[in-house]
């Protein structure tokens, strides 16, 4: 019972892996994850759990701030939410910082030291899945041919969610009902700036709001807005129209929304792959950290499929998704009225029963 397989890499593919090595040095641990798909790379900040799980892990701060071109972060400035101009901030409550980074230098990180601590890298694509009488996952088919045996699986497949949603189909509970956006347009913004903000800003627009993320040399930003409002072009259209002539690499879709048995069988989704809120209070790598904590916590049982053990993981990470959704949710009962957006989402939160009138 000890070879831990981890599909896809990274941010939470690699914490993953650095994470078991470190409770589990015992145990054989793989990263399957192919350089051909890459990373969503759009998750730029952290709240202060990351610096204790950097210590935990033995990797000094230091060393994420050379690396991943990382900057000091305080907390979080909202602006314009009340379509006044005015802005309010969320402080961090620890009294060391969390950081900025960028997410593409700060996998590129986590993986050479997973490796040089001993954990395998494969980079190749999962072909098939091959599961015993019970449903457990025993071994992963790989597009070179090679067969990867597993006893325990970790799903760090982002959006792809391949196993959790795609092989195992669990149930997935939908949060679009209090976090209305579903689609995002990543940008940068180059700068040579000697001063940085210490805080990430996040700019409410007319059919969502932008984050805009110091890091060494560039801004890291998106527009995170409801596609049922507005196109592609016109989203574009709003954020030059602030920021000037930007590019746009990519646009990806998500769903708010959380899968209610993120450990089925002998396979658990970490990060992405188990659910998304979105990205307005940097909590994502926070969750990993909380799940991952509270699974390894369990030992010896963690790997034995214990009955107990699996529903209280469930029910914790569920507990921490609507936590969260609930209070990101807050943050969008503002006063702004500019737009349809706003002003149906409003409706919608103070009308009972606002369905039967669709």
């Amino acid at each position: 019972m000890n070879k831990f397989v981890i599909i896809g890499g990274g941010t939470a593919g690699w914490l993953t892996a650095l994470t078991v090595k470190r409770y589990v040095p015992y145990c054989d641990v793989t990263v399957i994850a192919s350089s051909e798909i890459g990373i969503l790379g759009a998750g730029e900040g952290v709240t202060p759990h990351f610096n204790e799980l950097m210590s935990d892990l033995d990797i000094p701060m230091t060393d994420i701030y050379a690396n991943a071109k990382a900057t000091s972060k305080k907390g979080i400035k909202f602006t314009n939410w009340n379509g006044d101009g005015t802005s309010y901030f969320h402080p961090f409550w620890e009294e060391k910082d969390a950081v900025h980074f960028d997410a593409s230098k700060l996998a590129q990180f986590l993986q050479s030291t997973a490796i040089s601590r001993g954990v395998k890298h494969i980079d190749d694509i999962v072909t098939g899945i091959n599961s015993k009488p019970n449903g457990d996952i025993e071994s992963f088919n790989l597009q070179n041919h090679e067969t990867v045996q597993a006893n325990f699986v970790f799903d760090c497949s982002g959006l792809h969610r391949l196993i959790i949603g795609k092989h195992f189909n669990a149930e997935w509970v939908d949060y679009s009902d209090s976090l209305p956006c579903n689609r995002a347009l990543p940008f940068f913004i180059q700068h040579d700036d000697l001063e940085l903000p210490e805080y990430t800003e996040a700019i409410a627009m007319k059919y969502g709001w932008v984050w805009k993320i110091p890091v060494q040399g560039r801004y890291g930003c998106g527009y995170v807005f409801d596609k049922r409002y507005i196109s592609d072009d016109q989203a574009k259209q709003e954020v030059r129209e602030l920021f000037g002539d930007v590019e746009f690499p990519r646009v990806f879709d998500f769903k708010a929304g959380a899968y209610k048995t993120p450990w089925v069988n002998n396979c658990i989704a970490i990060g992405l792959s188990s659910g998304f809120t979105e990205p307005l209070e940097a909590t994502s790598i926070w969750i990993q950290i909380l799940s991952l904590r509270h699974y390894l916590l369990q030992e010896p049982y963690f790997v034995r499929g214990n009955r107990h053990v699996v529903d209280s993981y469930n029910e914790f990470v569920g507990n921490i998704n609507t936590y969260m959704k609930d209070f990101i949710h807050a943050h969008y009962l503002s006063n702004r009225k500019d737009s349809k957006f706003w002003q149906e989402f409003k409706w919608k939160q103070t009308t009972p029963h606002y369905r039967d009138w669709e």
